[in-house]
């Protein structure tokens, strides 16, 4: 029993370190800055400098770090003083921009590009006051952006038509900014932000909206990568084409915000690994007396599920609203039997609500402590029994056995008993249990002190989880 214990730890630990690598990964790229250093290495920052640990920028001065990130997560300490606006941009690049636009209680979300200015929603935001530090969190999810102060959630936007990857920059537009503790979570786009990026030393970047550098004449931002129209096809040819497209175009923006192939793909695997994990551990570590391993196999399409329908509703109020609908109609008609069984499905659950949301390393690390904190259970509390059996016993006239006696024998020998049904008539006895022995060897002990009660006592054994 001892080496059956080991190899259990051994091999939950094993698939623990298997998943490590996919734990580190789950983190995503990104950037941190702490401004340090007052060089500002990977920044292009006119009008900006570092003092004390503080990165400044001054009015009309921006600081822009080169780089290309998607499904950010964005989180900055800021300061401002003065009359005018600043902004955090995300997803900063030739074809447009994001802006989290701030000023005093005031706190709004743009979006701009070469066709103009959109504004995606607003809040008033008591917190923003001028001289004092806030914490800006900006987190952007399959064209959902959340934007929080201080941890609690301002403004949730959603953009039909999202820009993909982009830079980060800070400006100011009237402000003096403070800035300090930047951190950047996200998958890197692998796209040039600006055409001949990074731009030549000293060279600005000019605000979207104003001419780019080449002078009167040159093409608009973004007019040197359309397709060229040749002329000498016929009329009717292009007008095909582009009706094609339309309608192409149309089929696959059906799918509000669609989730990215790799994500998904990710996200599942990494649910489906998880969910036998807590497979593994349920089965030789819980305490139910029910049927531990057919139980057990539940967890996997629970979770798998859970994280589909999480990725699908998450960036849709309407499937949200929807889901809502349908879970007020659906109900579990397996009855749950004991507590601990709640206690796993909802870890099962929890897991696919987080891996659904992107939220990989905090489900995982979820999962490792979790799994630690049952291990030290396990270990420090005495050896559990593990033999799960239903026994039924029948004993008739004229040597027929009494329940008490039944039941002064199974408490000698088994870790934990339950009797589930009982008949008894003046020629019979008849009564089953559920009982569970910490060793196989106690098994025959029982049963030779049950025979020993009546001759005619009859015994069967029936196993209530399977053999392993």
């Amino acid at each position: 029993m001892k080496n059956k214990t080991g190899k259990t730890f051994l091999t939950i630990i094993l698939l623990l370190i298997f998943l490590l690598p996919s734990i580190a990964l789950a983190q995503g790229d990104g950037f941190s800055d702490t401004f340090d250093d007052s060089t500002l290495p990977e920044w292009e920052a006119p009008g900006a400098i570092v003092t004390d640990g503080v990165l400044k920028i001054s009015d009309g001065g921006f600081a822009l770090h080169f780089g290309d990130w998607s499904e950010i997560t964005l989180t900055i300490k800021m300061k401002f003083s003065g009359e005018g606006e600043g902004a955090v941009n995300y997803y900063f690049r030739d074809e447009g921009r994001y802006g989290v636009v701030f000023s005093e209680n005031i706190l709004y979300v743009e979006k701009e590009t070469p066709q103009g200015m959109e504004s995606l929603g607003d809040a008033k935001a008591v917190v923003l006051q001028s001289d004092t530090w806030v914490d800006l969190k900006i987190v952007v999810s399959g064209g959902q952006h959340q934007i929080y102060l201080n941890d609690e959630l301002q403004v949730t936007v959603t953009d039909s038509n999202p820009l993909e990857t982009g830079a980060v920059m800070l400006n100011s537009r009237g402000l003096t900014l403070e800035f300090d503790d930047l951190q950047v979570q996200g998958t890197p786009g692998g796209g040039a932000i600006f055409e001949g990026e990074p731009p030549p030393e000293g060279e600005e970047i000019p605000p979207m909206g104003e001419e780019p550098p080449g002078g009167e004449g040159s093409p608009p931002v973004g007019d040197e990568n359309l397709p060229s129209v040749d002329s000498s096809q016929p009329a009717a040819n292009t007008d095909t084409t582009q009706g094609q497209g339309d309608l192409m175009q149309e089929f696959f923006s059906s799918q509000a915000n669609p989730t990215d192939l790799t994500t998904f793909l990710i996200n599942m695997v990494l649910a489906a690994i998880a969910a036998f994990i807590l497979s593994l551990v349920y089965i030789h570590w819980g305490s139910s007396l029910s049927n531990r391993r057919k139980f057990a196999a539940n967890f996997m399409l629970m979770t798998i599920t859970t994280t589909f329908i999480i990725l699908v509703v998450r960036s849709s109020v309407a499937l949200s609203l929807g889901l809502v609908g349908a879970l007020s109609i659906v109900r579990f008609r397996t009855a749950v039997k004991e507590p601990e069984e709640l206690a796993y499905l909802f870890f099962a659950i929890g897991i696919g609500i987080g891996l659904g949301d992107n939220q990989r390393l905090i489900t995982m690390l979820a999962l490792v402590i979790g799994i630690i904190i049952i291990g030290l259970n396990t270990l420090l509390r005495r050896a559990e029994a593990d033999v799960n059996l239903h026994l039924s016993i029948a004993s008739q006239h004229p040597s027929k056995v009494e329940l008490v006696q039944i039941e002064a024998v199974l408490r000698k020998y088994c870790s934990k008993m339950k009797l589930l049904r009982f008949d008894e008539t003046a020629e019979m006895l008849e009564a089953g249990f559920l009982v569970e022995f910490r060793e196989m060897s106690q098994l025959n002990v029982t049963k030779q002190d049950l025979r020993a009660l009546s001759e005619n006592i009859e015994i069967t054994f029936m196993d209530n989880k399977g053999v392993w």
